[in-house]
């Protein structure tokens, strides 16, 4: 019987008429409605208990910002993702300037999460200001001259317990655009430019 079956005929013998009291029907009754209203909070319980293992959830990726030391939801039911929010978490950490990082990003980090089944994303770097960009280039820092950082369309990450190596060759097999790796410093690079990929430090 379905929860909303339950509950109509559970209205319906609340609303019949009992027999005289002390007659055995009116025990029979209170059975009846007590075992009903029971049945009726399990099939309810059922229906809100969450997905058991195996099962597709909408559980939260979690991103660590290690410049900002800064924690908060990707996806999930922990929040809301506001372009606003979003702008702010990936903010250039030198300038705290920010740079509307596109859903399209966001979407690959999060995939990559899925697939190596990990709940934490670790980002080095979002959005980059240009004036730290060219101050990273003066110091020699690997940095490209028109990087996707200072439009806001990459970013640096990697993920717990999961090779750098292997997510890098998993992002460059999915990944339409722009996928570096940087195995010294472990963590890939990813973007939405044209397709192309290099190796780091």
């Amino acid at each position: 019987m379905s929860g909303l079956g339950a509950v109509f005929l559970a209205a319906v013998l609340v609303q019949a008429p009992s027999a005289e009291p002390g007659s055995r029907s009116v025990s029979q009754n209170k059975k009846t409605r007590y075992l009903l209203a029971k049945r009726t909070a399990l099939e309810s319980s059922r229906q809100r208990r969450p997905a058991r293992a195996g099962q597709r959830a909408d559980r939260p990726i979690w991103a660590h910002n290690l410049r900002t030391h800064e924690i908060r939801a990707l996806s999930g039911p922990a929040g809301t993702d506001l372009q606003a929010e979003r702008s702010a978490f990936f903010r250039c950490w030198f300038t705290h300037g920010e740079g509307d990082i596109p859903d399209a990003l966001v979407a690959r980090v999060i995939a990559a999460a899925r697939h190596f089944e990990v709940r934490e994303v670790r980002i080095i770097s979002g959005f980059r200001h240009p004036k730290y960009n060219l101050m990273l280039r003066k110091k020699g820092h690997e940095v490209a001259t028109s990087s996707q950082h200072t439009k806001a369309l990459a970013i640096d990450f990697f993920l717990p317990g999961v090779r750098t190596k292997v997510l890098y060759d998993w992002l460059l097999d999915v990944h339409p655009g722009g996928v570096g790796f940087y195995p010294v410093s472990e963590f890939v690079h990813v973007d939405l430019g044209r397709k192309r990929t290099w190796k780091g430090t």
